[in-house]
């Protein structure tokens, strides 16, 4: 394999800064081979961490809600952006309570992919849970408003998987890790 060299930034400008959702820069940056690129754009977002929680019936609840990137509704993992300093465990139980009213007795992390590693350096904390049950009423945010929780079985959650054409990259990522992990690929 061949050496990946950094590349040289020479001017960054800021574009958008939307803090804490999104910052946007531009820059002009010197290749490994010499040339100049202008223009080439990064993006800043927020780490957020995501769950696949597995009920001891072996369900796994999903949240059905508007997404307005869609313009539509869409299945997703119960997830939440990271508070400042909190850790992505924590935020991840946080989030599968606030959302399901379900908290669970072990977990384990399945992966931190960066979302896109080209144009961007948010990460996904992404974790199963197993043994989740109900432990409080959803605490639902002003945007989760119409957010319904849907549970399905393996067999089920692996169809949608395979072929809905809305499920978000981290939930994809999610799902088949917490498949394979448990054997279910």
């Amino acid at each position: 394999m061949t050496e990946s060299r950094p590349w040289r930034v020479l001017r960054e400008h800021l574009l958008l800064d939307r803090s804490p959702w999104l910052r946007v820069m531009e820059q002009d940056v010197v290749l490994p081979d010499g040339s100049t690129l202008t223009g080439f754009l990064l993006t800043e977002g927020r780490d957020y961490a995501m769950v696949f929680a597995l009920t001891p019936e072996g369900r796994v609840p999903l949240v059905h809600q508007y997404k307005h990137g869609l313009r539509g509704a869409a299945y997703d993992l119960p997830a939440g952006y990271l508070d400042p300093g909190e850790a992505p465990l924590h935020c991840a139980q946080r989030e599968l309570l606030e959302e399901t009213g379900l908290a669970a007795a072990q977990w384990e992390a399945l992966a931190r992919p960066i979302l896109d590693s080209n144009r961007g350096s948010n990460r996904a904390h992404l974790f199963l849970a197993r043994q989740a049950r109900p432990a409080a009423a959803p605490q639902l945010e002003a945007s989760e408003a119409g957010l319904a929780v849907e549970f399905f079985d393996l067999p089920r959650l692996l169809d949608l998987w395979q072929h809905d054409d809305t499920l978000g990259l981290a939930s994809a990522a999610a799902i088949g890790l917490a498949l394979l992990r448990l054997g279910a690929l």
